[in-house]
């Protein structure tokens, strides 16, 4: 396993990617994360415990999205079973036990964000208070104190993610062990910073061009239910696309990964289907 270092504008071409990647199969990406979607709510619905099995259950996820796109690449249907892939036979019962280590890992590491934003942000009275005096959701997002506890919570984010970002691949097709597999993300992260941040500015940018798109359809079809509807509907397609990427962020920081194949990356989707 070799570390790749890679110009900026890579990250472009990992969302150009995804893009394409979602939309040769937008039914299974967006299925995938409606399965998803629902087991947040079933969760959620457990006090506490659900909110940390869901989260624990994160880089299982993220890994089920990378074979997905992997799937993609060879031909292959998406199916519900990429989400018991990373834990079902013949992987030996370590590699469960280093998934459940890695969900924990992750869990402390979003209650040390919490921490930290509570004790750096402006508190959670504050901005209790700040939500029941806004009369709607965007005077709310427009007090001082809701936008700084979100940039302090997104600030704190960023590198917890650097961290993680990686690692559930290198777990699983690379075989390292989590602290290595740990800083070998952070490393992989760090080396191709540039790559990264042209990447989340463009995921960014699909997002406020969204936003526009829709607000210039709102003003030529005034019909709000069908509006939102399209709305939801290209939001969700765009989160899988960003989830979809995610495959290709690995094959471009490593080389030498069980998983990803570089040869099938030269010509990304073009013989998908064919």
């Amino acid at each position: 396993m070799n570390l790749r270092i890679m110009p900026a504008r890579m990250g472009l071409t990992w969302l150009g990617h995804g893009l394409r990647a979602a939309i040769r199969q937008p039914l299974g990406f967006v299925g995938l994360l409606c399965l998803v979607f629902l087991s947040s709510l079933l969760l959620f619905s457990l006090p506490v415990l659900g909110t940390i099995v869901w989260v624990a259950a994160m880089p299982v996820v993220w890994m089920a999205f990378m074979l997905a796109s992997r799937r993609v690449l060879q031909g292959q249907r998406i199916t519900p079973a990429v989400f018991v892939e990373p834990l079902r036979a013949p992987n030996p019962p370590s590699m469960r036990v280093q998934w459940a280590q890695l969900g924990g890992a992750y869990v402390l590491g979003i209650l040390l964000v919490m921490l930290l934003a509570e004790l750096f942000g402006p508190g959670s009275e504050a901005l209790r208070e700040a939500l029941t005096s806004s009369a709607s959701m965007a005077d709310a997002l427009d007090h001082p104190d809701v936008r700084m506890d979100m940039l302090w919570r997104a600030g704190l984010t960023a590198p917890l993610t650097l961290v993680f970002w990686h690692t559930p691949a290198l777990l699983y097709w690379g075989r390292q062990p989590i602290i290595k597999a740990l800083f070998f993300s952070m490393v992989a992260c760090w080396r191709n910073l540039g790559a990264f941040v042209v990447y989340s500015l463009g995921w960014i940018g699909m997002v406020v061009a969204l936003m526009l798109l829709i607000n210039l359809v709102a003003a030529l079809i005034p019909i709000p239910w069908l509006i939102n509807t399209v709305f939801s509907m290209a939001l969700m397609w765009l989160v899988s696309a960003f989830y979809a990427s995610l495959y290709f962020t690995v094959d471009g920081c490593f080389e030498g990964l069980d998983g990803p194949t570089p040869d099938l990356l030269a010509a990304p989707l073009s013989r998908t289907g064919e």
